[in-house]
């Protein structure tokens, strides 16, 4: 077998817009420091790229001031992290958040962005995320402050991207389908069987594939529409579970404890989670 590495990591400051890559990302057991810690509201209700497909050009990176934001066309904003008030609570898929908002200068920018009304708000918590399903058994009730529907990390896989851009007329980039972390070194949609990741300082623990939803069809540098990569997986990664059937790529991660993974760090594959780090 091929040695399993780490090729990418990538953290979505507000939910929805464009990833960033980093080489190297601190966990705990909410996720990836700074993922998905921000997104977009209209009237009250949380939005994606479903809703409003002109998020994919919405750019966030880390600066000294807090949060620069950087759309085609117009001028950088820079957000200070601090400059926020108290929000009206947002409905989450398993739950209410509560949260901060922004501020109406950062509004108006977005606004004029989108050719939306919206905020952007940050969540406030933590909040425990109560799901239910066996699958999940390893996050139910874990205490969360970000805007996370299900789990905290999504990891994809090199070859199973590979496998299915030859089935495509038209390849796709792994951005189509948001993935927290890219490995290198499984073979084609291994990442099903996995069950325990070992990092050089941290573990990882596999729970369920992850069903994937219409944005995945967007392409994120394009308004080109399009029905794939959907149509073409629904022939052969379609699935019936507990807890969704639908179409499969990736898969969800939980995080049991805090610590750091690095682009080219190692990937142990471990049967039992006592595997040991030493």
């Amino acid at each position: 077998m091929s040695e399993i590495t780490v090729s990418d990591i990538l953290i979505y400051p507000i939910k929805g817009a464009q990833g960033v890559s980093v080489k190297s990302a601190e966990f705990t057991t909410e996720g990836l420091v700074g993922d998905r810690v921000f997104t977009i509201t209209r009237d009250g209700k949380r939005m994606a790229q479903g809703k409003i497909p002109a998020l994919k050009y919405l750019r966030v990176t880390r600066c000294k001031q807090g949060l620069e934001l950087n759309y085609p066309g117009e001028r950088a904003f820079l957000l200070a992290v601090d400059s926020s008030s108290p929000g009206e609570p947002l409905m989450s898929i398993t739950r209410t958040i509560a949260t901060l908002d922004m501020g109406d200068a950062v509004a108006s920018w977005l606004s004029r962005c989108l050719q939306a009304t919206v905020r952007l708000v940050k969540a406030l918590g933590p909040e425990p995320l109560p799901i239910s399903l066996a699958e999940f058994k390893l996050i139910d009730g874990l205490k969360q402050s970000k805007f996370v529907d299900i789990a905290p990390v999504l990891l994809t896989n090199e070859a199973s991207l590979l496998d299915l851009n030859t089935r495509l007329s038209e390849p796709v980039l792994m951005n189509r389908f948001r993935p927290n972390l890219v490995v290198s070194g499984l073979q084609p949609y291994q990442e099903d069987q996995i069950r325990h990741l070992v990092f050089p300082s941290m573990r990882l623990e596999a729970m369920v594939a992850c069903e994937r939803c219409k944005v995945t069809t967007f392409s994120q540098e394009t308004d080109v529409a399009s029905k794939e990569p959907l149509r073409t997986l629904s022939r052969y990664r379609r699935r019936e579970n507990d807890y969704a059937g639908g179409v499969m790529f990736g898969t969800y991660l939980a995080s049991p404890g805090n610590g750091a993974i690095s682009v080219g760090d190692q990937v142990i594959l471990a049967d039992s989670a006592e595997y040991s780090l030493e």
